[in-house]
This record gives structure tokens, sequence and C-alpha cells, in this order.
């Protein structure tokens, strides 16, 4: 089994296409949306328990790791991720710049909390 997880285009099975499909209107008997649902509810509460259990098992993720579920696109990601991580000056950064989208990333660390790439 393969498992994507890149922005896309990716084919989805079509289990899961019917499955999202006959819970759209109505996500978990909640009789709303999943797209409308709040972050806060316990049917969300349980979706987000539900992911990190699977992922930790499909990326086979140690527990003394936190799973981080990120919103926003690439580039934003660049500054919030040193932005949270980054809790003092004797903190360590390190960066492998492999292509554009590292270098990228590794030019936004200079200046955050007195680090630098």
């Amino acid at each position: 089994m393969v498992h994507l997880f890149n922005a896309g285009p990716a084919k989805v099975p079509e289990e899961v296409k019917e499955q999202i499909q006959s819970e759209f209107f109505n996500f978990a008997g909640s009789g709303i949306s999943i797209i409308e649902i709040s972050h806060r509810s316990p049917e969300f509460t349980a979706l987000m328990n539900e992911s990190n259990v699977n992922l930790r098992e499909i990326l086979e993720i140690p527990d003394n790791y936190r799973i981080l579920w990120l919103a926003g696109g690439a580039t934003g990601l660049f500054s919030s991720i040193p932005l949270n991580l980054i809790t003092s000056k004797d903190d360590v950064v390190d960066y492998v710049v492999t292509g554009t989208w590292s270098k990228g990333a590794a030019k936004e660390a200079p200046g955050r909390n007195g680090h630098s790439a």
C-alpha cells in the first residue's frame, strides 16, 4: 500500500470517497457537516485522536514524538514552526538544505529568538 502525504493531486480510494460523501452532511451522527463542525466538539476531538493513532501506526511514530497538525501553506510554516518550537536562546536549530523549499525555510531562521541557520 502506498501512502501519499503531499498537497496532491493524489488518487483517493473509492471507499474513502464514499464514506466522505455519506458523512458530508452528517459527520459522525452530529447532524452537521465536517466543514461546519467546531474544532472543540467531541466529534472533532475523536477524529483527531483517531487520526493521531492511525498516523503513529502507519509511520511508526514513537510515543516520545508529538504530531503537529498545522494549517496553512508551506511558506507560512517556514516561520511558524521555529516560532513555536524555539523557546530559548539556548535551543539549537539545524536545517538540512536540499533544494529550493528547504533553502527558503533556512532563510527564515536568522533572527528568530537570536538564532541563525
